[in-house]
């Protein structure tokens, strides 16, 4: 799996595709700083939870597009060059799928990991007093990852499978629309059926709008690990299908 690894690490040179997560991050970034409400001093007090509220949003905008260039990135030096006859003469099907998988989950441990430093430089220069709630950022950093994977996964079969690299990007950008309509319903209701919206189901705040005094509460609510289970079985169902789909591929 190393030897893959290195493989993939080579072909991707000058690619440049730790400019992706780090592009992400950094419109995320200007986004909560031009919010000219986190900058107000009463939104000091919750200054975390209106970022860890708002953050999971952006990804869902950002992150299903993102994560289809990804994938079309990685898997289009084999497509392009209609190589992947050649390759499996001195590689195994199933090693050539999960390096590319493995390659794919370390530039979103690398995004997941500028999040996490972006909500402690954030907290920073806004000037928050509310203390860092670390209960509630690293289930955010963990859903990030794990819904990040899954996705990329779905994008990875996709692009092995489908010569065209268009299909699978339009798809990625289908998936950024679909997310962010899901999220204008209630959790527990549409965004549970997408996996674009698990960004959203994965939020351990909730919040609550007084049209009266028209001001927007936030308050804990509890993971949902139902749905989350639900979520994980369903990827493990994609690994098991789409990488036995690639293995049956005729190349």
């Amino acid at each position: 799996m190393i030897t893959a690894l290195r493989a993939e690490l080579k072909k991707i040179r000058g690619r440049f595709l730790w400019a992706l997560p780090l592009g992400v991050v950094g419109m995320e970034f200007l986004w909560m700083m031009s919010n000219s409400y986190l900058a107000k001093p009463e939104a000091s007090a919750e200054g975390y939870f209106n970022l860890l509220f708002q953050l999971p949003l952006l990804n869902t905008i950002f992150l299903p597009l993102i994560l289809a260039v990804m994938a079309s990135r990685i898997c289009d030096a084999e497509n392009k060059g209609n190589t992947y006859k050649l390759l499996c003469t001195m590689q195994e099907k199933k090693k050539i799928f999960d390096a590319k998988l493995l390659l794919g989950g370390i530039y979103i441990l690398f995004l997941t990991l500028l999040e996490g430093a972006n909500v402690l430089l954030l907290g920073r220069l806004l000037h928050f007093t509310q203390p860092l709630p670390i209960k509630h950022l690293l289930p955010f950093l963990a859903v990030l990852f794990v819904v990040s994977l899954a996705l990329y996964l779905m994008q990875q079969v996709l692009s092995m499978l489908i010569t065209s690299q268009l299909m699978p990007l339009f798809i990625g950008l289908l998936g950024s629309l679909v997310g962010v309509f899901s999220a204008f319903f209630p959790v527990g209701s549409v965004a549970n059926f997408l996996p674009w919206g698990y960004y959203m189901v994965g939020l351990t705040l909730s919040s609550w709008y007084d049209e009266s005094a028209r001001t927007m509460y936030l308050y804990e609510s509890p993971f949902r690990w139902g749905w989350f289970s639900v979520f994980l079985i369903a990827a493990a169902a994609l690994y098991i299908v789409g990488k036995h789909l690639f293995m049956k591929k005729e190349v």
